[in-house]
Formats: C-alpha cells, sequence, structure tokens
C-alpha cells in the first residue's frame, strides 16, 4: 500500500512538472517575439528543463520559442556589430544562430495540429484521417530561408578565427539545408560546385577539429562532386590514414581494410591509399601479404616514395626473420638467404630517398644494410 500511495504521489508531481513545463514554455513564448536581447538570453537559459520534459519536449511550442529567441538573439546581435563591431561577441552570435537552427529543425516535425469543429470534435479527411494542419511552419521557413546566407557567415567567421566546431556545424546546416526537400519546395537553388566547395569548408573544419570521420565524409562528398581544390586529396587521405589508426590500434584490421577498400572504390589511383592497406595488412598478417599492396601503390604512382620505403622495409623484416629464427646459425651461413631480400631492398630504399631524402627510416635501413654487408660480411661491392 505504502508503494502504490509513494507511486501515486510521484505521477502526481510529474504531472505537475509537466503542466508547469509547458506553463512556462507558453510565458516565454511572449518574451521570445521580443526584441530584448536580455528577455530573449533568458529565454534560452529558462526553455532548458523544457527540452528533457516528455511532454513539453513533444510540443512544437517549446522548440519553436527557443528557436525564435535564437534566432532574434542573433539578429539584435548583428545589428549591434554593424554598428559597434568590436562590441559584440562573434562567437555567441554564431552559436546563438546555430542553436536557433537546430531547434526549429527539431520543432519542423512536431508542427502537426488536428483541425477540430464547434463541436470539439476532429475534422476528417475523405478517407476518415483526421485533417492536419500547421502553425508554427510558415513562419519557421521564412526565418531559415532569411538566415541562410548568415549561416554560411557565421561558417567563415568561425573558420577565420579557427573556431573549427562552430565553422563545421555551421557549413554542414547550410550544405543540408540547401540540398534538403525543404529547399526544393522553397525554390531555392544552388550550384552544385558551391555546394562542394561548401562541403570542403566543412570537412576541412571538421579536420582541424581532428573529427577525421566527418572531414572524411564531408570531403568525400565534396570530392564526388568534382571538387578537386585546395589540396582535398590530401585532407581526404589524412583522414582515413587517422581513422585507420584509430582501428588499428583497437586491432579492429577487418574493418580498417573494409574502410580503406571503400575508399580505393572512390578513388582507384591514389597511391596512399594501398600503401595504407599495405600497412594495415603488415600488422595483420605480416611482411609478405603487405608487399603486393605496396607494389601496387608504386605502381600506381611511380614517383610515391613511401611505398618504395615501405615495401624495402617489409623485405628487411623477412631478412631479419630470418636471423631470429636461426639463432645458432653464422652470418656465413645465413648470407646466401638473406642477401637477396637485401638486394632488393637496396635500390627501393635509393629509390625512395632520390624521391624524397626526408622519407621516415629509408636512410637508417640503407645504413644498416650496408653495415652489414661491407663491414661485417666484407662485400665491398656495396659500399658506396
Amino acid at each position: 500500500m505504502k508503494k502504490t500511495i509513494l507511486l501515486g504521489a510521484a505521477a502526481i508531481m510529474m504531472a505537475f512538472s509537466a503542466s508547469a513545463q509547458m506553463s512556462l514554455v507558453k510565458d516565454l513564448e511572449k518574451k521570445a517575439a521580443s526584441n530584448d536581447m536580455n528577455a530573449m538570453m533568458e529565454v534560452l537559459q529558462s526553455i532548458e528543463p523544457a527540452f528533457t520534459n516528455p511532454e513539453s519536449a513533444n510540443n512544437v511550442l517549446t522548440w519553436y520559442t527557443a528557436g525564435k529567441a535564437a534566432f532574434g538573439l542573433f539578429d539584435e546581435l548583428y545589428k549591434v556589430q554593424l554598428l559597434q563591431p568590436d562590441a559584440v561577441d562573434t562567437e555567441m552570435m554564431g552559436a546563438a544562430l546555430l542553436s536557433g537552427y537546430e531547434y526549429y529543425l527539431k520543432a519542423l516535425p512536431l508542427d502537426s495540429v488536428p483541425e477540430v469543429n464547434k463541436d470539439g470534435s476532429f475534422k476528417l479527411n475523405k478517407d476518415g484521417s483526421k485533417k492536419i494542419k500547421t502553425k508554427y511552419s510558415k513562419d519557421i521557413a521564412s526565418n531559415l530561408i532569411a538566415h541562410m546566407n548568415d549561416i554560411l557567415r557565421v561558417g567563415d567567421n568561425c573558420r577565420n578565427a579557427e573556431k573549427w566546431e562552430l565553422a563545421a556545424d555551421a557549413y554542414g546546416y547550410f550544405a543540408d539545408m540547401a540540398t534538403s526537400p525543404f529547399a526544393k519546395k522553397n525554390n531555392i537553388e544552388y550550384a552544385d560546385s558551391s555546394i562542394a566547395e561548401i562541403r570542403f569548408l566543412q570537412g576541412f573544419s571538421q579536420y582541424f577539429n581532428k573529427d577525421y570521420a566527418g572531414a572524411y565524409e564531408s570531403c568525400s562528398k565534396s570530392y564526388k562532386m568534382g571538387y578537386n581544390s585546395n589540396n582535398i586529396v590530401g585532407i581526404l587521405t589524412s583522414s582515413l590514414a587517422n581513422l585507420v589508426q584509430g582501428m588499428i590500434d583497437n586491432k579492429e584490421y577487418d574493418k580498417a581494410m573494409a574502410f580503406i577498400d571503400n575508399a580505393i572504390s572512390s578513388d582507384p589511383n591514389n597511391a596512399v591509399l594501398y600503401d595504407i592497406k599495405g600497412f594495415t595488412a603488415e600488422l595483420q598478417n605480416g611482411p609478405e601479404k603487405a608487399m603486393p599492396f605496396y607494389e601496387k601503390a608504386i605502381q600506381v604512382d611511380p614517383n610515391y616514395a613511401n611505398a618504395y620505403a615501405d615495401k624495402a622495409r617489409c623485405l628487411v623484416q623477412l631478412a631479419q626473420n630470418i636471423f631470429d629464427t636461426n639463432l645458432d646459425a653464422s652470418n656465413k651461413d645465413l648470407l646466401p638467404k638473406v642477401q637477396p631480400l637485401y638486394d632488393q631492398a637496396i635500390p627501393l630504399l635509393e629509390k625512395a630517398l632520390e624521391l624524397n631524402p626526408e622519407v621516415p627510416n629509408a636512410k637508417s635501413l640503407l645504413d644498416n644494410i650496408r653495415y652489414w654487408l661491407v663491414d661485417v660480411m666484407g662485400l665491398q661491392q656495396y659500399a658506396k
């Protein structure tokens, strides 16, 4: 009985809380419609509990009110900025606009109000379903359209200020909205080349924010739309390498391989992708399994120094494996097995250093091979 009473009391408190939240939202709606910055900031601070209350969180008025206050705050701050550029925190202004966009997107799918007759019954369509009307969608749409270029400008300003997360969000929101059914419905059109550039800027910002998955996805969209400026291939490749490194660190080799193969299917002439695949295969299955991928990288781009060095490193590792598994054998006994591997590795390392003197570990590997062949084994033909 006590448990039942407690549960009943909790239900009453929850109902009161929900009712109180909706009452609060209705009060805040009036302040959101004002041009008073302090009032709009109060709305944005006070309305947060309504985002998590089940009743108010599923009510369009909650998100509409928050969106209206956020967009209104941006508009007022922008007016001040025009007159006093240094008087406004541009980061806060940008954050207000992007929050408004997010709130409005949450509001739109909730803006479905059943029409009622005078007696309170629902109006019905011919098929018996309820007639639905929207109450706020028109105002939301006009606000979103009016602020599209502002969202883009926020992206540019935040990128220039190295506020990478905000910049990425702004570019992403703009591109998403510009390519959405909403844009088509409202006769908003942008050239594919413009959207491709915006996607690149989104990926660029994500990359510097260390969101490598986001950077890879955004730059991939841009690249597939024909954008090939500003070292987009380099950012794509570096993003992929960072993603794969994370998978490798977690020993998720199959996942890494699948990810790389997907990248290669979109960009089959990128030698770096085959080099990364070789490195992954090397860690998973050893140097012999890796070498075909390094060879493919050389085939795709004969000027890619790292692939030569990586194939040579595999050959050196195979030689080292011979030493490690024949600890009782003399160097003279092992020479016939090791020398052919070093004979293949030397020209590869020389080529790598010719193409790029800074290629990692190439010089030290070459020096170590020559030391063993010349100083240890006395084979002077290998001396420089």
